[in-house]
């Protein structure tokens, strides 16, 4: 049993060297225009738009927290006043019986500085505090996520890229072969030994070969663009060096089960879920009565109207405790509370949603992984088998006894396992990116 599953392995690495080898040689001439899955990780990590896009949102919330604290600290202005142009308003007045106006003197010259220190706003500012907290460690999470999931796209589509020229190479030997049959049956039809129907039949699967090389050739210029946006980039236009990994079942086995434990996507939306909440209860204290310390200091001059003019400058100041009280405001305050208490309602429904979606989605890329392990072991066995009947295939039409149109069946059965083959061990990859992503953990080393 072990031999035989070491025999199994030992043929499909071969298998997938064979073909990948044909496309992507173990050396290279030019080593600048190689790219293997290493660099690319490394220019992902670097230059992935999405990675930079998640780190300026990090970058954001923090400021936002910081922008919280501006509730406990106290803020302080400083104006300057002074008048180019004045004329003074009188008032008339009567003081011992004598009629007399007198001049409202404003200074021309005001240097003002002003202090406020919030002291009690319900609690308002704290839970508002704690939202921008826990918006900052969702933001951290979320960070770390896209990070995890870049380099796993990478991996995915630097492994379909690859796939994409070993289909095209498998779709121009099919062709080849094919055209090559077609040459011999048109010869065996004038010499009498083929017939209409054969040459038809073969026209028709040269005609499928054409283009099916075309969607192939279609595929490896969508794969150059898909690998090139996960690298930041337009297009991928570099040699691709490496092989297909050969992925085993047991792998699988290695997951931890408590999957949401891991999931940092996950852990962001409780922490956005948090942070709903707190805004919510910072946004429904409206009603309560905000108290601030107060102290302003004036050094001005109504004397002259010289700036500058020090010797008739004079002070005041001003201390006290403000307490606003919002009454009614037309309903903004209620409207605005309303709506936090529905935001955070909403991201408490989205954060349940992506609990039971991670779920569903671990289950069903396990049992797809399964599958296309299964897949790639079921594809070698039938390369091995269409392999032997084209051997007896041209063993039997040098004897006489099998015609082209058997051969070219089996050389076709032949063509249909190595694509075969090449699409299982690209779809048990993906299915493995995809288990990844869905547990949060990394199953497997790629490098």
């Amino acid at each position: 049993m072990r031999h035989s599953i070491s025999k199994y392995f030992t043929l499909l690495f071969l298998s997938v060297a064979f073909f990948s080898g044909q496309i992507f040689p173990a050396e290279s001439q030019d080593h600048e225009s190689d790219l293997t899955l290493t660099q690319a990780l490394q220019e992902s990590g670097e230059q992935s738009l999405q990675i930079q896009k998640s780190k300026a949102a990090l970058e954001e919330t923090e400021w936002k927290h910081t922008e919280s604290l501006s509730t406990y600290l106290p803020t302080v202005s400083a104006s300057v006043n002074y008048l180019t142009d004045k004329k003074y308003m009188l008032l008339d007045t009567n003081i011992g019986g004598n009629a007399l106006t007198i001049p409202q003197v404003l200074p021309t010259t005001i240097y003002s500085l002003r202090a406020t220190l919030p002291v009690f706003d319900g609690f308002a500012s704290t839970n508002r505090y704690r939202a921008t907290r826990s918006l900052t460690e969702a933001a951290k999470n979320d960070y770390e996520w896209t990070q995890f999931n870049v380099s796993r796209q990478t991996v995915l589509q630097f492994y379909k890229s690859m796939a994409s020229y070993v289909l095209q190479s498998v779709a121009e030997q099919n062709l080849k072969t094919l055209e090559d049959h077609l040459k011999d049956v048109h010869a065996f039809k004038k010499a009498g030994v083929s017939t209409n129907y054969d040459v038809l039949r073969v026209e028709v699967q040269v005609s499928e070969a054409q283009t099916e090389l075309l969607n192939s050739q279609d595929n490896v210029e969508l794969a150059k663009y898909k690998l090139g946006e996960v690298l930041g980039k337009d297009t991928e236009a570099r040699n691709l060096k490496g092989k297909l990994p050969v992925l085993t079942e047991d792998i699988a086995t290695k997951i931890n089960q408590q999957i949401l434990n891991h999931r940092k996507d996950i852990l962001s939306l409780q922490q956005k879920s948090e942070s709903a909440n707190h805004m919510a209860d910072s946004m429904n204290r409206y009603w309560i009565p905000r108290l601030n310390i107060f102290g302003e200091t004036q050094y001005y001059n109504n004397q002259t109207s010289g700036f500058d003019d020090s010797e008739h400058f004079r002070n005041a100041y001003t201390v006290g405790l403000n307490m606003t009280w919002n009454i009614f405001d037309g309903l903004q305050s209620t409207s605005r509370s309303g709506q936090s208490e529905q935001q955070a309602i909403q991201t408490d429904k989205s954060l349940r949603i992506s609990q039971l979606k991670a779920r569903q989605d671990f289950e069903f890329w396990k049992r797809k992984f399964k599958y296309f392990t299964t897949a790639a072991k079921s594809r070698l066995n039938d390369i091995q088998r269409s392999e032997e009947a084209v051997r007896l295939a041209k063993e039997g039409r040098k004897a006489g006894v099998t015609t082209s149109t058997q051969l070219l069946d089996a050389e076709s059965d032949l063509f249909r396992s190595r694509a075969g083959l090449v699409n299982a061990q690209i779809g048990s990859i993906e299915a493995l990116i995809n288990l990844e992503l869905a547990s949060g953990q990394t199953l497997y080393n790629f490098n």
